[in-house]
């Protein structure tokens, strides 16, 4: 009998009428970078077993990280005796039933799993050669390159099982360059993929071309025009807005969206599809982590609000079905975020601007809640007459998320992984920005 099955069988035993079970193990290494030099290489391997025992409407929760039978015996203890004493969730059901699952595709690099040591320490030093050629004068304050292999099996006593492995790396630098005394703004690239099929060598280059862009920054004054978000930001921006069509959030009544649905809620140039099926996407796998399948779901069609992402906890509550968007049972997550692209270039919305602010990082808040926008806008250039013309010094952004979702007007055919988000550049119109 394995670990799974024997906590399934002891839970019950001991007074659970429902139990759920997740056996998750990883492993990686970790390579750091602190100014231009590489500081610590890590190996990290760990097993995680977690028990959620149901009483009714009750729920206990425990996990270890050993596999010791005592261990084990301990850990369904902790978790049914926690359900019994427990106030009860008078929204629970049940835990979701066996479904089939889908057939996912390239999320396993046995080049990742198979990866030494000092490769892993070769592709940072890629990364930095990369820098120094770009620009002498640039520095890598920080970065890290991390890689991951990790197995998984779910089950419940419903008679649900799965088992899935999945690779994974990346990487990121935190750049910044120095002319004649001046420094400029920090800049971070970022790179990630199931593979081992990231160009260490372009993300380099790119991390030393953001630092010299942002050297010899300059104010501006406070206008109202259009603000062109890269690819970070658009992502961020997207990720907020997920809040709001997440079910966790619209049973509880905290999302401005819950009585949206089939209304035009963006522009007709926005469309969301929340796909964990996708091939190769950070974010697939063949079930999510209450074990329900993943799938492919259009939550924004043209800017209309066509569902919310859901567990089987929020769609009993909301009379809907899961999504397969389970951060665990009661909690809900996106997986992969597509945004559909536009027909235009990154270099044709920029032409067709006649002033706006082109930001590449936003330090600050986009609630979902009440949609406040409020924060500093880094690594921005100014854009004048269909031209980028210079950094400028930070500045501030003030609005409101969904009426900047329903004044974009244009999104690039150019898509970047960001996170878990696919994402174009975003152009969004009559946004104020705060100069000096």
């Amino acid at each position: 009998m394995s670990v799974v099955e024997f906590a399934l069988k002891y839970a019950l035993e001991l007074g659970a009428t429902e139990v759920h079970v997740v056996l998750a193990k990883g492993r990686g290494y970790r390579v750091e970078v602190t100014s231009d030099a590489i500081s610590n290489v890590a190996y990290n391997e760990g097993v995680r077993l977690s028990i959620t025992a149901i009483v009714g409407k009750k729920l206990g929760y425990s996990s270890t990280n050993s596999l010791d039978e005592k261990e084990v015996r301990k850990c369904v203890e902790r978790a049914v005796s926690l359900a019994k004493a427990i106030t009860e969730n008078p929204h629970w059901k049940h835990l979701p039933e066996p479904r089939k699952y889908p057939e996912i595709k390239d999320v396993y690099d046995t080049k990742v799993a198979e990866l030494e040591p000092e490769e892993a320490v070769e592709f940072m030093k890629i990364c930095l050669d990369a820098v120094k050629e770009e620009g002498r004068n640039v520095v890598v304050m920080q970065g890290e390159l991390s890689t991951g292999e990790s197995e998984v099996i779910i089950a419940n006593s419903r008679g649900l099982w799965g088992e899935d492995k999945g690779t994974s790396v990346s990487a990121y630098l935190v750049t910044v360059a120095k002319e004649a005394g001046t420094v400029g703004s920090f800049a971070t690239e970022d790179a990630v993929s199931r593979k081992l099929d990231i160009d260490f060598a372009e993300l380099g280059k790119a991390a030393a071309k953001k630092a010299l862009e942002s050297l010899h920054l300059k104010p501006i004054e406070s206008f109202k025009g259009s603000l062109i978000l890269d690819y970070e930001v658009a992502a961020f921006l997207v990720l907020n807005l997920a809040r709001a069509y997440s079910g966790d959030n619209v049973w509880r009544g905290s999302s401005p969206l819950k009585d949206k649905l089939g209304q035009q809620i963006a522009s007709a140039n926005l469309t969301i599809v929340d796909d964990g099926v996708m091939p190769g996407g950070i974010s697939t796998s063949k079930f999510d982590a209450e074990g329900s399948p993943r799938q492919r779901t259009v939550v924004l069609e043209k800017g209309v609000l066509k569902t919310f992402l859901n567990n089987t906890f929020t769609a009993e509550i909301l009379g809907m079905k899961p999504t397969g968007n389970a951060a665990s049972l009661l909690a809900v997550l996106p997986s992969n975020t597509i945004i559909e692209p536009g027909d235009i270039t990154i270099e044709e919305i920029i032409n067709e601007t006649n002033k706006g602010l082109f930001i590449s990082r936003f330090s600050g808040k986009m609630s979902s809640v009440d949609g406040v926008v409020s924060g500093t806008a880094k690594q921005a250039f100014l854009v004048e007459n269909g031209e980028k013309k210079y950094p400028v010094r930070e500045c501030m952004i003030v609005g409101n998320l969904y009426d900047f979702i329903k004044n974009i007007s244009a999104l690039s055919k150019e898509r970047k992984f960001k996170w878990s988000v696919l994402t174009p550049v975003i152009k969004i119109e009559g946004v104020n920005i705060v100069g000096k």
